[in-house]
């Protein structure tokens, strides 16, 4: 061990040692060893652990277990603190105030806790409202067939196709687009590969098979089609570029549709006309369908949604097929006729299922180990433009990847199962087992206000607004567990916008549509990146002044490479006037997820244990310098924890902080 890590190690033990306003559980002790193993486990595979909380799409989930383990070491009756064992939150109440995906709000009130969520953006609290609310199974399935049957009556017709084997009628499963490129004397077609499917037996299914020429015409025009790796002009060998200068729409060129006969099975073959008049029919019918003005569906811009403008795609509407704006408008009618208690999670279904069905979507189908699955759009969690396009049927029979049915099953039916009786894992010898958690119910009765809590338990509040303005009392909630956002992370408020325009169209008076995305706790911007610190101190003064006393405690979990995060972070606790009682460090990323595989990215988070200070401001004197070894995640993640409590525990300046993070971290 360095002397660095000695002298690291040595805080991190006095940090324990020191006695806090009022001992909770946590204070003292947290199964790390346990809680990484559990964690690790579930990052492979997070909407299988806990599937109710995944009905729509949000990003930067934390791990269901690391929030259960939290929320367990505040359970004051030791017999139950197990992991495993039913309840003991009975009369407590949690906030997070940055809600999000909603993991804590979920897993505190299957602990029978009461909980109050806040977010600024809708998506999050529609979602909690709706996955938190105890409906029956049987009911939302009925509401379910009833609204897919006449969303198949209305869509099937443009989804037919006809079968190679038998030239019957067969049902569309998706169709493959190829992207057109430019340069100054003609253009081309470029797809991702010509292997269009890879079976486990070696078997291939290509592109040049039902193209032997790799020559597409449709009507005068004639393109070439090349793999993504060869994307030159054949006549001038120069770089072929973006088709800017026509609709996003008129950008990909259909190709192959792969179809399912219910003789002959699923079938490849090339696009016909038949098939373009499909597409045609759906275009007129679409333009008798009422949909949102071109103004709220406007790409006003932001960190990654300026992609888009750059492309010149000026409105979501450019991003989806005229069969999937059929779909849209269908299921806006649709969804207007069902009843209002039923109407959150069916628009939430639907909006969700617009990752797998956009033009942005690509196609897996080279992939032995994947044939033919969907690339949804925010696999790279930004947005990105393949170039072979994947057009599914959302109405498809079969329960296959991005349809509604399977969406429905996964997401609702699987959900709802989940949550009447939660399951955890296990750890074995071998690998881990299921143990269903007895007594617990993932869901709970909302309230208006917080009078219900004092006489009842799993109760939620929910609120969309600015949390450093909560409509609280004072000392008025026992614990604020939260998950913050990744300061220069982005794509929580610009990406949604793509969801969230749809949504507002469904649900038009159950949310304030009118907010400013862009005032969440992220630096866009390496000129404003003290807007995190800005946002974050209101969030954080207020949950000192709402926290109860003495127990009161601020948990949250983070990390970050860069010295800027933790200096901003620092700042906002310090003049909220918080202290660290401890911290822990817990695995946190799947470390072959897209956005990060081969990257340097941290696989760890530290999960921080504040209390409001006391009356008196701490005079300690910081002294920590040196470098923060940063070949490993874990200890990097603890050894930051350990100089935040240092730099809190300090009457050092702001220079003086900002000097010692970056001596430590580098800039």
């Amino acid at each position: 061990m360095s002397p660095l890590q000695m002298e690291m190690s040595f805080h991190a033990l006095e940090r324990k040692q020191r006695k806090p306003l009022s001992c909770v559980p946590i204070d003292e002790s947290f199964p790390e060893r346990e809680a990484n193993e559990l964690a690790h486990i579930e990052s492979f595979n997070k909407h299988l652990f806990r599937p109710n909380t995944y009905l729509h799409k949000w990003w930067a989930r934390r791990a269901g277990t690391t929030f259960r383990f939290i929320l367990k070491q505040l359970v004051t009756d030791a017999s139950l603190r197990n992991y495993y064992a039913a309840g003991g939150l009975e009369g407590i109440t949690i906030l997070d105030p940055m809600m999000g995906g909603g993991t804590t709000l979920h897993e505190a009130i299957r602990l029978g806790a009461n909980v109050i969520g806040c977010d600024l953006d809708p998506i999050p609290v529609l979602q909690a409202r709706a996955s938190l609310s105890l409906i029956s199974l049987e009911q939302k399935e009925l509401v379910f067939q009833d609204f897919l049957s006449a969303l198949e009556n209305g869509l099937r017709p443009y989804f037919q196709t006809r079968c190679p084997d038998c030239a019957g009628s067969a049902e569309l499963q998706f169709m493959l687009y190829g992207a057109r490129k430019s340069c100054d004397c003609g253009e081309a077609l470029l797809v991702d590969s010509f292997t269009l499917r890879e079976e486990t037996d070696g078997r291939h299914k290509r592109l040049d098979h039902y193209y032997p020429t790799l020559t597409v015409k449709r009507g005068r025009k004639e393109w070439r089609v090349f793999e993504k790796g060869n994307a030159c002009c054949p006549t001038c060998g120069k770089q072929l570029g973006n088709t800017t200068h026509v609709p996003f729409s008129e950008r990909y060129i259909p190709l192959i549709t792969v179809g399912l006969c219910q003789n002959h099975g699923q079938f490849f073959t090339q696009v016909e006309g038949r098939d373009l008049n499909a597409i045609r029919k759906a275009k007129k019918a679409a333009t008798s369908l009422a949909f949102p003005t071109k103004d709220s569906l406007r790409v006003l811009g932001g960190p990654k949604s300026s992609d888009l403008l750059t492309r010149r795609i000026e409105h979501y509407s450019e991003l989806f097929t005229a069969r999937q704006l059929l779909y849209l408008g269908t299921a806006k009618k649709l969804i207007d006729a069902v009843e209002p208690k039923h109407r959150f999670w069916l628009a939430l279904l639907v909006s969700t299922s617009l990752e797998f069905n956009s033009a942005l979507c690509g196609y897996k189908g080279s992939e032995r180990r994947r044939p033919g699955a969907i690339r949804h759009v925010f696999s790279h969690h930004a947005y990105s433009f393949p170039y072979t396009s994947l057009e599914n049927n959302p109405v498809f029979s079969r329960r296959t990847s991005g349809t509604l049915r399977r969406l429905f099953d996964d997401r609702i039916k699987d959900a709802s199962v989940w949550a009447s009786t939660p399951i955890e894992r296990k750890p074995t010898l071998n690998g881990w087992r299921k143990t269903a958690v007895l007594g617990e119910v993932d869901g709970g009765s909302e309230c208006s206000s917080m009078e219900p809590f004092a006489h009842e338990n799993r109760r939620f509040l929910l609120a969309q607004g600015d949390s450093s303005r909560l409509s609280l009392p004072d000392k008025s909630v026992d614990y604020v567990v939260t998950d913050p956002p990744y300061f220069d992370s982005v794509q929580y408020s610009d990406l949604s916008h793509f969801f969230r325009v749809w949504l507002q169209w469904f649900l038009p008076k159950d949310a304030k549509w009118d907010f400013t995305p862009l005032s969440s706790a992220v630096a866009e911007t390496e000129a404003d990146k003290d807007k995190y610190r800005r946002v974050l101190t209101g969030i954080w003064s207020e949950c000192n002044r709402v926290l109860r006393r003495p127990h009161g405690r601020l948990i949250f979990t983070f990390h970050h490479w860069r010295a800027d995060a933790w200096i901003q972070l620092t700042m906002a606790l310090k003049a909220a006037a918080f202290r660290l009682v401890t911290s822990y460090t817990v695995h946190s990323e799947n470390p072959i997820s897209v956005h990060i595989n081969n990257l340097k990215a941290l696989k760890h988070d530290s999960i921080l244990v504040l209390e409001p200070n006391g009356s008196n401001p701490p005079k300690k004197k910081l002294s920590r310098a040196g470098l923060i070894d940063d070949r490993d995640s874990f200890s990097f993640c603890r050894d930051c924890a350990g100089l935040l409590g240092e730099c809190l525990d300090s009457d050092a300046s702001e220079s003086e902080i900002t000097s010692s993070w970056h001596a430590a971290l580098g800039k």
